[in-house]
């Protein structure tokens, strides 16, 4: 379920030209309440959201720290920005390319910023492009 989470997000981010996959209702309950938190959280603004969502990616500190805390309530990150793989990989929902989502994983975890935020969000962005299967809600 985890990973339903961060696939979740990507499609509340992003989720365009992808193959979808829905999620259930119980996925959806919690990735919104997720999501909820982390913008009160992280102060991220809407637009940046919005703008995100259309592929357009702001090195905004807010949307970093977005990620981090969406990762880490998730439980596929840890409050350092360490990728937990098996986690990751152990959740995902049905419909998603697991040999897909593997590579672009494994490909991912290594990925660092200057700080966990940034290395939040420079894996999100590697899976992102590395993926063409989103979740959506």
């Amino acid at each position: 379920m985890q990973s339903c989470l961060f696939l979740t997000l990507l499609v509340a981010v992003v989720g365009i030209n992808a193959d979808t996959v829905l999620l259930t209702d119980i996925h959806k309950e919690k990735s919104n309440a997720n999501i909820a938190a982390c913008i009160k959280e992280s102060g991220v603004k809407p637009e940046i959201l919005a703008e995100a969502k259309k592929g357009n990616y702001s090195e905004d500190e807010a949307m970093k720290k977005f990620l981090l805390c969406f990762f880490n309530k998730s439980g596929i990150m840890n409050a350092d920005g360490k990728l937990n793989l098996d986690v990751a990989l152990a959740n995902l929902p049905p419909g998603v390319d697991k040999n897909e989502a593997t590579k672009a994983l494994e490909e991912c975890q290594h990925k660092n910023g200057k700080d966990a935020p940034d290395t939040a969000f420079t894996i999100f962005k590697c899976y992102r492009a590395a993926t063409k299967t989103q979740v959506l809600f």
